[in-house]
This record gives C-alpha cells, sequence and structure tokens, in this order.
C-alpha cells in the first residue's frame, strides 16, 4: 500500500481507517484532482505486477460540498466505497467487464 499512495505530497494524508479501509485527506483538492487520485490509486493496485491480481472500491468526499465536518465527510467517502462495490458486485453477477479505470475483477 505505502507504494501506491507514494504519490502523495506533504500536506495529505494517509491511514488506515480500519480493517481493509484507508483513508486519504486531500487538503486544497477540488472534486476532479480527487478523482483522478483514486483512479491513480485503483491503478497503482491493479498493476502492481504481484499476484493475486487486487482491485479497490474508492469513495470520494469533497469539503464542503459533501460535507462540513470530518465524520459528515467520511460518512459520505463511506457510502460512494460501498455504492462502487455494490456496482462491482452486480457487474460480476452479470458477467460484464469492469470499465479499466476501476482495475481488474478477480
Amino acid at each position: 500500500m505505502a507504494d501506491v499512495l507514494s504519490f502523495c505530497r506533504d500536506t495529505d494524508t494517509a491511514a488506515r481507517y480500519g480493517g481493509d479501509e484507508f483513508a486519504v485527506v486531500l487538503p486544497e483538492t477540488g472534486a476532479e484532482a480527487a478523482d483522478q487520485v483514486a483512479q491513480r490509486i485503483c491503478a497503482g493496485i491493479a498493476n502492481d505486477g504481484m499476484g493475486p491480481k487486487l482491485s479497490a472500491s474508492i469513495g470520494v468526499a469533497v469539503y464542503p460540498h459533501d460535507g462540513e465536518s470530518i465524520e459528515a465527510l467520511l460518512r459520505k467517502a463511506d457510502a460512494a466505497m460501498y455504492s462502487m462495490k455494490a456496482k462491482k458486485r452486480e457487474l460480476l453477477t452479470r458477467g460484464d467487464a469492469l470499465p479499466a479505470k476501476y482495475g481488474p475483477h478477480p
């Protein structure tokens, strides 16, 4: 995971949030840039050159649009992450391929 997050700036903070969940705080970052970071993380995990193939589900929340407290932002990002997980499961159940930006599926 450290290699995947190596692009973080000095002002960014990455932390284990629980279990297999991580939070990355990107100060002074808008929604578009945060989405690009999320895609970079997914690509880094998917293309690490090691097995087994992994994918990531990432939720993004942007201050103040998605909340004004850390708790509200984490709730919003968590809900977005679980929404992404559900979409991946639905795609896998139907047998469709995931869009490349979300990495490979097992």
